[in-house]
């Protein structure tokens, strides 16, 4: 009888053991976001939507009226412990045809000066094929060694040269070293 109260609990004290990798993974996103939360909590912004989503009921989107879309903004020291050299960037886009030359822009800037220290990021229609569906696009990105974390990081989509609206759901930035 005990052998088998044994087998019945050797599972459970194996879950109970094991180390979270979800925390380890969770500990190197620098930002992710799904936009569920910011309907009614944000000022009047053109670029949530619900018109496209990819996950839940809205994304962010670009067109002829808004050449930005809201993005994220922070200090490079409140969102790493240590100093970043390598990220990935990563979102799920909607493009409805080849038209939809949009951005999806990382930048590090000198928030005293305004000096722009680094910009990188995706051309969606340069990593994108597929129309009228969502495709994940991400890109890994070496950063430059001249950054501090008084540097603030920006990630936002850009409307660019985009003739037709551009959408971008379930962003992240994830900490590669």
């Amino acid at each position: 009888m005990r052998k088998y109260l044994l087998l019945l609990l050797l599972p459970l004290i194996a879950a109970c053991s094991g180390s979270d990798n979800q925390d380890d993974k969770n500990a190197n996103y620098i930002m992710t976001n799904d936009f569920e939360a910011f309907d009614g909590w944000i000022p009047a912004n053109g670029s949530l939507n619900a018109e496209q989503a990819h996950s839940g009921k809205y994304s962010i989107k670009v067109d002829k009226a808004q050449e930005y879309s809201m993005g994220f903004r922070n200090f490079l020291g409140k969102v790493s412990a240590r100093k970043p050299y390598k990220v990935k960037l990563s979102c799920w886009a909607y493009l409805p045809s080849n038209k939809a030359t949009a951005h999806y822009q990382l930048q590090i800037l000198d928030p005293v000066t305004g000096e722009k220290i680094f910009e990188d990021g995706i051309v969606l229609t340069n990593m994108i094929n597929d129309y009228r569906t969502w495709v994940k696009a991400e890109k890994t990105i070496k950063l430059p060694e001249n950054i501090a974390y008084s540097h603030e990081i920006r990630v936002f989509l850009w409307r660019a040269t985009a003739e037709v609206p551009v959408y971008i759901d379930d962003v992240s930035l994830i900490l590669l070293e």
